[in-house]
């Protein structure tokens, strides 16, 4: 293999390299937001917890919003049993 081979392999190799790791950041960044909404990573900051309108950089850390995961939907209740029953079962004694 001659030296200039074996460049253009390192340089495509580093190449890949740096757009495996900077792809998660540009998908973060550019994600749209299903609730319209956008919070801080959990980094221990005075800003977690807090809700932003608009994609950015966190006012407190610097580190990039991500978007706000909508909130699952709540499950029933299950029903109270009737008198005289048991439990769930409804095995009445």
């Amino acid at each position: 293999m001659s030296s200039q081979s074996r460049r253009r392999v390192l340089r495509t190799g580093i190449f890949g390299v740096a757009c495996a790791c900077a792809a998660p950041g540009f998908a973060f960044a550019y994600a749209e937001s299903p609730t319209g909404k956008y919070v801080c990573p959990p980094c221990g900051c005075s800003a977690d917890g807090k809700t932003f309108e608009a994609p950015g950089d966190c006012p407190a850390c610097g580190m990039p919003l991500i978007p706000k995961p909508a909130d699952p939907p709540k499950e029933a209740a299950p029903p109270a049993p009737k008198a005289g029953q048991d439990g769930p079962e409804g095995l009445a004694r």
